[in-house]
């Protein structure tokens, strides 16, 4: 093959680089200056990046543009690659070494898996203890995203794969093709030129290699330009937990396993591909060091004066194979499962961590975005979190680029070792690696569990955030608060107009009636609809005098004409709308429970539930849904309260759980973090949540109704939304720190 004949031309220089595929010049007369490695200069690349990006912060995000076209060139002959290099090297096979290749090669990927899985448990234990909070998701109620394994795996139309980077589809179709040329004898016409044209992508890719630097600075400066310094400390257990098990996997455990059965030594392994290793790193991408890692396998082989045209053309075909299958860099994604549970007060024993990361593991030979999704439902962990991954990923992929790129290298140097004959395990390297190994993880976890404890703030914080929570948008303060007995005169309701001449709009609010009506930190009434009347007194120019009620009054009050319009959350049913007249719902709520953490695993399914005793639920109002539930559990008793916090307050002593909206129950259990909201996706149920008038009070309701879809079309109901209900800046976000904005003070 061209491409094994240009290896052995490069061989013959004995002093020749092994970070660079440029032949030594063939000259006696003087030694050329040595010039820095493309390692080097990537690496040089990478600190200057990061050095920029703290320096100038957001005003280098546009470099990001620059990354990107970078990527893209590189990846403009990976398919292409290989394509030609599967195919031409498959048919070149005889059946039985097509067939070995598969069970060996196999058996290998295996034990790595088994081992990377294994591994990735027991950083879980390396996390201090946390107590975690977390708003209302909208992905809550959507169902997860699945897999379609048949598109990914089938070529049906290879180039609709082509054309949608179905990696694993182009393989499949590469693979039945190599297979097929096997036992077709006139084959050269084909082979030859396919050979020619991987020889040609390879050399538009070293070409491109050459612009790695300005790819890398540009890439490395827009992230540490853009990345908010709130975030990294919310995410740094899980940057530490990835970089501490991507150095453990990819410096001990595979080159362990490898150097257990073959004849390569341990410094060997881990330093003849370092320039593909950092370069998978500093660009965060492992697509585009393939090339580079077939030609240090070549090398490896070589080094040892065992390589061969065999072991080159094995080479050149396990590395495009196992590309398509899952490697420990895409399963570090088993890692942010673990701090995601974590994260969310979730204990997560090996029971359901087995199945958790097989079933991970099957998911991974398609999207890592749909993966996790999956995975944090299957653990009924909120996707939301999945947010914190792609944050997350910024700095990760890198790591998860450098393990993946050395779990392929050793699978392709293994691999090629058993298929040619030579591997056979060392017995003195296995009880020395099986000693040492227990020490290497021993010590890495309790100094990485020391570092965790030493540099983390567990402290409970998402109680302050709501507490400090205050408006979306800042209105010009007309609040003015009244008690119930400040209006004893009312002479009823009033319509729109003799609101208007009064000067005061009166709302009925539920003072502890959080997201929709409560008082922050500082005493101020704040919440969704809290704000929401102050822009409606805003607009029709009026002053807004908030009265409280219970709901044992409200009703009551409201047809008495005490307050005009009744908020804080109230829920439409049929019983309701015979007393009061409600507007067009505001919003749409769901049904949920809240009950202590500890107890959560009682109400985990239909049948623990009726085979428990009597429960006692607390509900704030006779919800729709009540009588539903009587008849399913008998043994449900409903309990009327006057507020929720008298539930939470009573610390679980005389209720089992609470009735709430989802949207509701998600604020108040991180007010209250030793509880959690319980709710079915495969059966939740809605309500609308409205305002109330009184029941003759058309002109008001009407006008309300109006009002409201001008609230709704123009967007400003979705932002109250976003902030109370999905907590979307409920703590505000500062701008991008930079030493040239923050220190020398040259720009605002």
């Amino acid at each position: 093959m061209i491409a094994n004949l240009r290896y052995r031309r490069e061989s013959m220089g004995s002093n020749m680089s092994s970070e660079t595929n440029t032949l030594a010049p063939e000259t006696t007369q003087e030694k050329p200056k040595q010039k820095m490695s493309m390692s080097t200069l990537v690496l040089l690349s990478f600190a200057a990046g990061i050095l920029a990006g703290l320096f100038f912060g957001e005003m280098l995000a546009w470099m990001s543009i620059i990354g990107d076209a970078f990527i893209k060139l590189l990846q403009m002959t990976i398919i292409p690659y290989i394509i030609v290099s599967l195919v031409s090297s498959l048919g070149s096979l005889t059946m039985e070494q097509a067939k070995s290749l598969g069970v060996k090669v196999g058996k290998l990927m295996l034990v790595i898996w088994s081992f990377g899985l294994l591994s990735m448990y027991f950083i879980k234990y390396t996390f201090p203890d946390w107590q975690a909070g977390e708003f209302f998701s909208l992905t809550a109620l959507e169902d997860p995203n699945s897999v379609n394994l048949l598109d990914i795996y089938i070529p049906s139309n290879p180039f609709f794969s082509l054309s949608n980077s179905y990696i694993p589809a182009i393989v499949l179709f590469c693979v039945a093709t190599g297979i097929a040329l096997i036992s077709i004898e006139n084959k050269d016409s084909l082979m030859k030129p396919m050979q020619l044209l991987g020889e040609s992508f390879n050399k538009v890719t070293q070409s491109i290699v050459k612009l790695m630097p300005i790819g890398i600075f540009a890439m490395t400066a827009a992230t540490a330009g853009t990345m908010d310094f709130d975030e990294f400390q919310k995410l740094q257990v899980y940057f530490v937990a990835h970089v501490v098990m991507t150095i453990i996997l990819t410096y001990w455990v595979l080159p362990a396993i490898l150097a257990v059965f073959t004849p390569f030594s341990y410094r060997d392994i881990t330093g003849i591909a370092k320039d593909a290793m950092i370069t998978a790193f500093a660009a965060g991408n492992i697509f585009i060091v393939i090339p580079i890692l077939i030609e240090r396998t070549k090398e490896l082989f070589h080094k040892y004066n065992i390589g061969s045209q065999q072991s080159d053309d094995y080479a050149n075909i396990i590395i495009p194979v196992v590309f398509s299958f899952p490697n420990l860099g895409k399963l570090l994604t088993i890692v942010f499962v673990l701090f995601a549970a974590w994260f969310s007060g979730k204990e997560l024993d090996f029971l359901t961590y087995l199945p958790m990361s097989l079933n991970g593991l099957v998911s991974l030979f398609g999207s890592v975005y749909l993966t996790i999704p999956m995975l944090l439902d299957s653990l009924e962990l909120s996707s939301d979190l999945f947010q914190l991954y792609m944050v997350s990923s910024l700095f990760t992929s890198r790591f998860t680029s450098l393990l993946a790129a050395m779990n392929i290298f050793i699978l392709a140097i293994g691999g090629t070792a058993m298929l040619v004959g030579i591997a056979k395990v060392s017995m003195k390297r296995l009880v020395t690696i099986s000693l040492l190994t227990p020490v290497v993880f021993g010590l890495t976890l309790l100094a990485t569990s020391w570092l965790l404890s030493s540099i983390v703030d567990t402290e409970y914080e998402m109680d302050e955030v709501v507490a400090q929570m205050s408006a979306a948008e800042k209105i010009p303060d007309q609040v003015t608060a009244y008690n119930w007995a400040d209006f004893p005169q009312a002479d009823g309701p009033r319509s729109v107009q003799q609101i208007r001449e009064s000067g005061v709009l009166r709302v009925g609010y539920n003072p502890i009636q959080v997201p929709f009506s409560f008082y922050n930190a500082q005493q101020e009434l704040v919440g969704f609809d809290v704000e929401l009347m102050k822009k409606l007194a805003l607009e029709m120019e009026l002053k807004v005098a908030f009265v409280p009620y219970t709901f044992a009054n409200v009703l009551e009050g409201i047809n008495q004409g005490q307050f005009d319009i009744a908020i804080s959350g109230l829920q439409m049913t049929t019983k309701r709308i015979e007393l009061v007249g409600f507007t067009t719902p505001v919003l749409d709520l769901h049904y949920a429970f809240v009950v202590k953490d500890h107890r959560v695993d009682e109400f985990k399914t239909d049948k623990l539930i009726r085979e428990a005793e009597q429960i006692r639920i607390a509900t704030v109002g006779r919800y729709s849904i009540i009588p539903r539930l009587e008849e399913k559990f008998p043994n449900i008793e409903f309990e009327t309260i006057q507020s929720d916090r008298l539930f939470f307050e009573d610390d679980g002593k005389t209720w089992d759980g609470l009735m709430i909206s989802l949207e509701a129950g998600k604020t108040w259990t991180i007010l209250y973090p030793e509880y959690a909201t319980l709710y079915n996706r495969e059966e939740i149920k809605s309500f609308p949540a409205s305002y109330a008038v009184a029941r003759d009070n058309a002109s008001l309701q009407t006008f309300l109704n109006s009002w409201l879809e001008l609230q709704k079309s123009s967007g400003y109901v979705d932002k109250l939304y976003g902030y109370w209900i999905l907590g979307e800046n409920a703590k505000p976000k500062e701008p991008r720190w930079s030493v040239i904005k923050d220190v020398l003070h040259w720009v605002d």
